[in-house]
């Protein structure tokens, strides 16, 4: 005659439901964030409050068709003659009106300025954004400057500021004739930074479908790079900025900007962002009058 099993203890039973919770729980929050990335990452904001008439400045309103939908952005000619070129690709929120006092900044360093708003922000038709739409309407942004406004490839800076740094970094590596990178504020990885925000818990590097690998792809860019971070940057940490440096090629230059946060480094410290940016316009001959080398 068999014996029937004995019963579990109270506290085993206990345990084991409460072990079964913890890893429903865990399912169930891994799978939000599976759910919720693209919303998490992208932050667009479909009002375009602020132009750079409004601050002073003549530009001309730009749409390109691509795909059915729209880029819009802006033309932002720069006063001095024989002007080179910057391709402006934005951070992960608002659109161009946010960036519209940097982009008179960085005009005033004798540069003609193209800004673009990705699919679904501002004016740009289409959307949600995703990270192969993005580097799409970058491409389209760079066709328009080299085959519309025939501007030579080697005229062309290609600038981003935090996620448009990922951006641009793509752009980059898909276009090495182009004459200089810049970014600032930028990141290695989305999953990296994912590792040290609050969903470090999380098995990120399984469930991103958006990635965004700059460190990958830095390695292939041999044209001039200069990389920008304000060294009290509490959202991209200033160890990243100096992974991607490592990782990248010569020539390169790193600039850490003191007292300079995420957004503000050309504001609350201008002398050093305008030192290091325009000491690598004029090494790499892209000041008004000085050919692209």
């Amino acid at each position: 005659m068999r014996m029937p099993p004995p019963k579990r203890s109270l506290a085993f039973r206990l345990i084991r439901g409460l072990l079964v919770a913890i890893a429903t729980a865990y399912l169930l929050m891994t799978a939000a964030a599976w759910y919720a990335q693209t919303r998490i990452i992208f932050r667009p904001n479909p009002n375009v409050d602020l132009t750079p008439r409004e601050l002073g400045a003549a530009y001309q309103d730009v749409t390109l068709p691509l795909n059915g939908d729209f880029v819009a952005g802006w033309w932002v000619p720069s006063d001095a003659p024989q002007a080179r070129t910057l391709l402006y690709l934005h951070g992960n929120a608002g659109n161009v009106s946010a960036n519209a006092h940097h982009v008179l900044r960085l005009r005033g360093a004798g540069l003609n300025i193209f800004i673009i708003d990705y699919r679904g922000y501002g004016h740009s038709t289409g959307g949600p954004p995703r990270e192969k739409l993005v580097y799409q309407d970058a491409e389209r942004a760079w066709k328009y400057l080299v085959e519309e406004r025939k501007i030579p490839p080697a005229d062309i800076v290609i600038y981003g500021h935090s996620l448009g740094g990922a951006v641009a970094i793509d752009l980059a590596s898909h276009h090495p004739e182009a004459g200089a990178l810049i970014t600032e504020s930028t990141f290695t990885s989305i999953a990296e930074k994912a590792d040290e925000s609050r969903y470090a818990y999380l098995p990120t590097r399984l469930i991103l479908t958006e990635r965004f690998d700059s460190i990958s792809k830095i390695g292939s860019i041999r044209m001039p790079k200069l990389m920008l971070h304000g060294e009290a940057d509490a959202m991209i940490s200033p160890r990243m900025l100096q992974r991607l440096y490592d990782a990248a090629p010569e020539p390169k230059q790193m600039a850490s900007i003191p007292g300079g946060g995420h957004d503000d480094s050309a504001e609350v410290n201008p002398t050093a962002y305008f030192a290091a940016l325009n000491g690598f316009l004029a090494r790499y001959g892209f000041r008004p009058g000085e050919s692209a080398k």
